[in-house]
C-alpha cells in the first residue's frame, strides 16, 4: 500500500518524507512568440518523443512562407502539453533544445532543468493527467483549455535533489532501452518492406530482382480465384455469449483470437464452410488487405469483414506474403471501393487480383522465409510491449 507522503517502491537509503508542493514552486510559464529562425527552427511535439524536427509532410518549403508567423519558443528542458491531447501523450518536457513550436502548447521553465524532467517523467502516470484533466474548461474538442494558473497551482510530492536525479536516471536508461528495441523492431519491419519488394516480381516482370538458389523458371501470373477459393462471412449480426466459439472480425487478424463468442448453434447452422488449419483469411472491409494464417483447429466463425482463402494450389505462408507484396497490394487497392464507408473491396473483385505464381517447392521457400521473419518480428514486438508495461509499473510505483 503506498504511503501518502513516500513512494511504495524507492532506491536504499532514502526514508525522508517528500515534500509537498505546487507546480508554480519550481515552473513558470514561458510565453515569449516569435517567428521562425535558424537558431529557433519550427519543430513539432510528438506523443512519446516531445520536441522533434518536423516530417517531410510539414516541411515549409512546400508552403508560403510567412515569415511574421509567431510561434512559441522552447529551450532545453522546458515542460510542455496540449490541452486538447493530454489522453494520448501531448506532454512532457523537451530534449531536443532550441525550438519554436505551435501557440497551441502550454510551455514552463523551470531554474533547475533537473525538476522540469523530474515532472516532465511524473507527468507520464494516470493520476497526474487525471489532476490536469479537472481544471480542463471548454466543451468541443479543439477548444479544451487548462489554463497556466490553474496548472501551476496543482499540487505535487517531490523528493530531495539526489533522490531526484537517481529517478530520473532510472528512468532515463528505462527509455534509451525501450529506444533501442523501437529501433530494432522498425529495422527488422523496415527490412521485411525491402523483402517484399524484391522478392516477388514487379508488375510485368516474370521473375523476382532476388530469389532463392537453385531456382530459375518463370513465375505464372494468375488471378486469386484460379488458384484459390474464396468465402466470406456471415453477413448476420452476431448475437455474442460468454463462451462458445470464437468469433473474429477485422480487429482480430493479427492475432485470430477474440474474447467474443456465438452459440455452437448458430456456428454449426451459418457456417457452413469453415476456417481451417493453414486457410489464409485477410480483411476486406474498413482495413483491407492485412492477412493472417490459422494456425489452429479449434473452430473459428468469421464476420462479413473477412475473406477466406481456400487453396490446394498455394503454400498458405506464400499466400499471406504475397497478398503484401506491392505489386498485390497495389490491385487490392485499384478495387476498393474508397467512396464505401468503411471503404470496401467485394469478394468477386478479391478473385480477380492477379497473384505472381511459382513452383510449389520455391512457394514453400518463400513463405518459410516470411513466416521465421514475422516470428522475429512478434518476438521483438513483445519485448518493446514488455518493457513499456514495466515502465507503467515503475511510474506507479515510484511516485506519490
Amino acid at each position: 500500500m503506498m504511503s501518502k507522503k513516500s513512494p511504495q517502491l524507492r532506491f536504499e537509503g532514502f526514508t525522508d518524507d517528500w515534500e509537498e508542493r505546487k507546480l508554480g514552486d519550481v515552473l513558470s510559464e514561458r510565453n515569449d512568440q516569435t517567428p521562425e529562425t535558424n537558431e529557433y527552427p519550427l519543430m513539432s511535439f510528438v506523443q512519446g518523443k516531445g520536441v522533434t524536427p518536423k516530417g517531410e509532410r510539414y516541411n515549409r518549403s512546400f508552403l508560403v512562407k510567412d515569415s511574421e508567423k509567431k510561434y512559441k519558443k522552447t529551450e532545453l528542458g522546458d515542460f510542455i502539453y496540449s490541452s486538447n491531447n493530454l489522453e494520448t501523450g501531448s506532454i512532457g518536457f523537451n530534449r531536443t533544445g532550441k525550438a519554436v513550436i505551435s501557440p497551441v502548447y502550454s510551455i514552463f521553465k523551470s531554474k533547475k532543468s533537473r525538476e522540469s524532467q523530474f515532472i516532465g517523467i511524473m507527468s507520464a502516470r494516470k493520476d497526474f493527467i487525471s489532476k490536469m484533466v479537472k481544471f480542463r474548461q471548454g466543451v468541443v474538442y479543439g477548444q479544451w483549455r487548462i489554463h497556466e494558473s490553474d496548472f501551476l497551482n496543482i499540487d505535487m510530492k517531490m523528493p530531495n535533489d539526489k533522490e531526484q536525479q537517481l529517478i530520473i536516471s532510472f528512468f532515463e536508461n528505462i527509455d534509451k532501452t525501450i529506444a533501442l528495441h523501437q529501433r530494432k523492431l522498425d529495422l527488422l519491419k523496415e527490412q521485411k518492406k525491402g523483402y517484399l519488394q524484391k522478392m516477388f516480381p514487379k508488375n510485368g516482370a516474370k521473375v523476382p530482382e532476388l530469389r532463392f538458389a537453385g531456382f530459375a523458371d518463370d513465375w505464372e501470373q494468375r488471378k486469386l480465384n484460379e488458384v484459390s477459393d474464396i468465402y466470406d462471412g456471415t453477413h448476420q449480426t452476431p448475437k455474442y455469449q460468454d463462451n462458445g466459439v470464437i468469433f473474429l472480425s477485422v480487429e482480430n487478424i493479427k492475432t485470430l483470437t477474440s474474447n467474443k463468442f456465438i452459440s455452437r448453434e448458430a456456428f454449426e447452422d451459418e457456417f457452413k464452410i469453415r476456417p481451417q488449419r493453414g486457410d489464409v483469411l485477410m480483411t476486406r472491409i474498413g482495413d483491407i488487405g492485412t492477412a493472417n494464417v490459422v494456425e489452429t483447429d479449434e473452430d473459428l466463425a468469421y464476420y462479413v469483414s473477412l475473406a477466406l482463402f481456400k487453396s490446394e494450389e498455394l503454400n498458405p505462408y506464400f499466400l499471406q506474403a504475397s497478398i503484401y507484396a506491392p505489386f498485390v497490394q497495389d490491385q487490392i487497392w485499384k478495387r476498393t471501393l474508397h467512396i464505401a464507408f468503411p471503404k470496401k473491396i467485394n469478394k468477386n473483385e478479391i478473385g480477380q487480383v492477379p497473384i505472381n505464381v511459382p513452383t510449389l517447392a520455391e512457394q514453400t521457400k518463400i513463405g518459410s522465409f516470411f513466416k521465421q521473419l514475422d516470428n522475429t518480428i512478434t518476438l521483438h514486438q513483445r519485448k518493446l510491449d514488455l518493457l513499456k508495461e514495466q515502465k507503467k509499473g515503475f511510474l506507479q510505483k515510484m511516485f506519490v
